[in-house]
């Protein structure tokens, strides 16, 4: 799998865990509204560690794109709980139905997911321009090396 499906596939699972993590998750909250004040109702109540356990989760699908190969592994294993935390606080949730199920299977598919990609990640390259040199089989000089040599000081002409 490439980097860029990854991050793809991991941050489209945030966002399913973001969808479930914002609908009404069966509680009320009890109406405690001081003298003076009117009252304008209840409010049904999202499920706010979901949310906050969905952007822990895409913010960590768009740090998979920037770190290295031990990184990649931090990141996975940090995935892999925020993912199993989600669908644990899915599965306490009393009154949930089928919010409650859907989120236990987003976060448990989440968190395999991460660990299927932390383990296949180990052939991705990270390649930039100052491993170039070592991927060109040539030695003629280019537009990025001319560069290089002016920023060195030297004249490449």
């Amino acid at each position: 799998m490439k980097r860029s499906t990854a991050v793809v596939a991991l941050l489209v699972c945030a966002g399913v865990m973001w969808v479930l993590g914002s609908q009404n998750w069966g509680a009320e909250v009890v109406n405690q509204t001081p003298e003076g004040v009117q009252d304008v109702g209840s409010e049904t109540v999202t499920n706010r560690v979901g949310i906050a356990l969905a952007a822990v989760s895409a913010v960590l699908a768009v740090l998979l794109a920037m770190v290295g190969r031990i990184g990649r592994w931090v990141v996975t294993i940090m995935y892999a709980l925020s993912a199993l935390t989600f669908a644990v606080v899915a599965v306490t949730q009393e009154d949930a139905g089928f919010v409650r199920w859907a989120g236990l299977a987003v976060g448990v598919l989440g968190a395999g997911l991460s660990l299927f990609i932390a383990r296949g990640s180990g052939n991705w390259t990270t390649r930039n321009k100052y491993d170039r040199d070592a991927h060109t089989s040539t030695d003629e000089p280019d537009s990025v090396s001319d560069w290089d040599a002016l920023t060195r000081g030297e004249d490449p002409t």
